[in-house]
């Protein structure tokens, strides 16, 4: 990785963080509504691999040893074992496949955005919701009332947009590296 590479995964990272504390805490549930998907899917479509996951790995490094980049200001290991946990390790899964699936599909469109998207967002849900049972000892159904259901409309927004915008923003940055493949 490059002085670029290295510089824009510490954005990833930041916005990342920054997109977690617009948190809006739901009062039935230990997950609040935050606008860190739009980021995630954004950056695994506009950037290339290793940009965008080590953007992630970088935000969740930092929580994890107990910088308060996390959702509501909070970090630490014991986050990521509580019920956000699996969510968190979602994020990092959907950018993974997300970023790869977007670096392998050439033609950038609206529906293929979306496709790409939808794919990240059954990552995070099935790795979240999972975690929230194993961690709440709740059944699927009351899993699914906590950390699924809620979440559907606002994501299905955020997803939407974070298509529409990569594409244009994605033609920039294609054009960006392009000129310099380092």
């Amino acid at each position: 990785m490059n002085t670029r590479d290295l510089t824009l995964s510490a954005l990833v990272a930041a916005t990342i963080y920054i997109s977690s504390q617009l948190s809006f805490p739901l009062p039935f549930s230990p997950i609040p509504i935050t606008l860190q998907t739009f980021a995630i899917f954004l950056f695994s479509l506009i950037f290339p691999p290793r940009i965008a996951i080590t953007g992630i790995l970088v935000y969740l490094t930092l929580g994890l040893i107990g910088l308060p980049v996390f959702a509501g200001g909070n970090g630490g290991i014991a986050v990521l074992l509580g019920p956000k946990g699996g969510y968190l390790l979602g994020y990092l899964m959907a950018t993974v496949a997300c970023s790869l699936l977007a670096r392998h599909w050439s033609s950038s469109n609206l529906l293929r955005n979306l496709i790409i998207c939808t794919a990240g967002m059954v990552i995070i849900y099935a790795l979240g919701v999972t975690g929230l049972m194993v961690v709440t000892s709740v059944p699927l159904e009351k899993a699914l009332v906590l950390g699924l259901y809620p979440f559907i409309p606002g994501d299905l927004v955020k997803l939407g947009l974070a298509s529409t915008l990569a594409i244009t923003l994605g033609r920039r940055i294609a054009h960006q590296f392009a000129q310099d493949p380092s």
